[in-house]
């Protein structure tokens, strides 16, 4: 979902179903290679399995060749040949002093893999293509392919429409080696943009990160480096069927229980690409299909396992994202009532897990939040995010009541969190 424009809390972004699958793997600078093997979770599935003799002394000899697991592994899918897959991988293999430790699984969601596999093939380093099909335009089913088949200590996800920075994957990796952290998570721009702030952690920190104190929660996504034993001891499926959203369950679950959490920030970024013809998670969706990731947390026991500080921070995150960036975003099409009920149910929703969420919110979005509580009509919020757009510093800075304007979740704390950042950046 994709909050409103010049908020400062904004600023930032299954089972396999395929009875027979093809693993098309490559080491190195050598052609694509068919390993046949039995996996024994999926029948007469073929993917990467022992090589003979013959075959283990050509790789030997290439460059960026293993017989040992990667020590990380980046799944990325794609559902479009026409997406720029080669910078995406190019970019994951692209630091030579780390490139013999990195895999990249590329998972051909619904497309020809062979065809992939060519264009991939004269990228040096250890790059396989999975074949998947499910029919479902969501990128849940083909990330959880990959993430079944990583053989990596550490793994992550990427966009086919994505790239790191060069030189990112090295310092990723120095990183995580040296600190071992459960989860680290990159630093994010969007393409010919700045550096996003989200997740805007307390001053000076780094690593051991607290989902509440550090704000995690802004940041859904898990983009970055996950150690694989942990996600898989807790579970971690993007959730499928659904258009967008499909990690928040993960990305929540993992910032919360995940264990040692740590920041990549300073170390490059991982960019977001905004070149493609089109984003799955960015079309036209109704409002069920908005807050359905939102719902999904309800009825599958997300929020109640979270603790009372987490589950406020998390209240206010969707709330401030999605309540008040929802009726910003719609403003303009002049939403049915039906869909303003909506929006005002889900808001009583979250104010049911957490009655103290909506206290570090600024004048400007108390206008529109307590006019979704006292009257949920099209006209009534229409008028209300009008009156928004107006408001002045006093409105944007200050909450009612003056005395949460310097709550951690303040809009006046975050203005100081960033000065205070800025200014010490410059003094380094």
């Amino acid at each position: 979902m994709q909050g409103h424009r010049g908020d400062p809390w904004t600023q930032g972004r299954g089972d396999d179903r395929v009875g027979r699958a093809q693993v098309v793997h490559h080491s190195g600078q050598r052609s694509g290679v068919f390993h046949a093997g039995r996996d024994h979770s999926r029948p007469r599935d073929l993917r990467r399995t022992r090589r003979t003799s013959t075959e283990l002394r050509r790789a030997s000899s290439t460059r960026g060749a293993r017989v040992s697991a990667p020590f990380v592994e980046i799944v990325i899918a794609c559902h479009d040949e026409s997406r720029p897959i080669e910078r995406a991988v190019s970019s994951v293999l692209a630091d030579d002093d780390v490139r013999d430790r990195v895999r990249v699984t590329v998972v051909a969601h619904g497309i020809d893999a062979s065809s992939l596999a060519s264009r991939l093939a004269e990228i040096p380093g250890d790059v396989r293509v999975v074949p998947f099909r499910d029919d479902i335009r969501s990128a849940a089913g083909p990330f959880n392919r990959g993430l079944d088949s990583v053989e990596a200590e550490y793994c992550g996800v990427m966009g086919s429409d994505d790239f790191l920075e060069p030189g990112v994957m090295s310092r990723w990796i120095a990183h995580v080696d040296a600190e071992r952290p459960d989860a680290a998570i990159a630093q994010i721009r969007r393409q010919s943009h700045t550096i996003m702030p989200n997740p805007l952690v307390r001053l000076g920190r780094r690593v051991r990160l607290d989902a509440a104190k550090d704000r995690l929660f802004y940041r859904t996504a898990p983009l970055g480096l996950i150690r694989t034993e942990r996600m898989r001891a807790l579970g971690l499926r993007m959730v499928e069927g659904m258009r967008v959203g499909e990690d928040f369950d993960f990305g929540i679950r993992l910032w919360a229980h995940g264990g040692r959490i740590d920041f990549l920030g300073g170390m490059g970024s991982y960019v977001i690409g905004e070149d493609a013809r089109q984003r799955t998670t960015e079309s036209t969706m109704t409002m069920t299909e908005r807050f359905e990731p939102i719902t999904r947390l309800f009825q599958d026991g997300v929020f109640a396992a979270l603790s009372p500080a987490y589950r406020q921070a998390l209240a206010i995150k969707l709330i401030r994202v999605s309540i008040v960036g929802t009726a910003q975003a719609v403003v303009d099409t002049n939403p049915p009532d039906g869909d303003v009920a909506e929006v005002a149910a889900l808001l009583r929703r979250l104010l049911q897990e957490a009655p103290r969420a909506l206290s570090p919110f600024n004048r400007r979005d108390r206008w529109v939040l307590d006019g979704l509580l006292d009257e949920p009509t099209s006209a009534r919020m229409v008028a209300d995010v009008r009156r928004a757009q107006r408001a002045g510093r006093w409105g944007r800075w200050f909450t009612p009541d003056l005395v949460h304007s310097f709550a951690r979740e303040s809009t006046l704390r975050r203005y100081v969190l960033y000065y205070c950042k800025r200014e010490r950046g410059r003094k380094m």
